[in-house]
């Protein structure tokens, strides 16, 4: 009887770029039913905004893995997890709300 895993959060944060463009990093966290972090498993991701993005990333000890968009321009950007995949786990397919503005200083 598999667990289940859920994305616990989605997370931003930005550094560096250039022009003012700051590059975005985005953070997946994975619990299980019993919120404990779960690590190894596959995320895709898609990010929509002013600059699209995505991509597949597997996650560590602490359960997250971070996703990048360089140089992200202003605007609102959202990200949905298309797919988790991990052995003994069945996804329960549900999205926290998340969206982060991108601003220019």
């Amino acid at each position: 009887n598999p667990g289940l895993t859920s994305v616990e959060s989605i997370t931003y944060a930005t550094y560096g770029g250039k022009n003012k463009d700051k590059h975005l990093l985005i953070t997946v966290a994975l619990v299980d039913d019993q919120a404990n972090p779960v690590g190894g498993a596959s995320v895709t991701v898609q990010i929509t905004g002013p600059k699209s993005g995505g991509g597949t990333g597997v996650t560590d000890g602490l359960g997250q893995v971070t996703f990048s968009v360089k140089n992200a321009r202003s605007g609102l950007y959202t990200t949905e997890v298309t797919n988790v995949t991990v052995a003994g786990y069945t996804w329960d397919s549900t999205d926290p709300a998340n969206t982060y503005t991108a601003s220019k200083p």
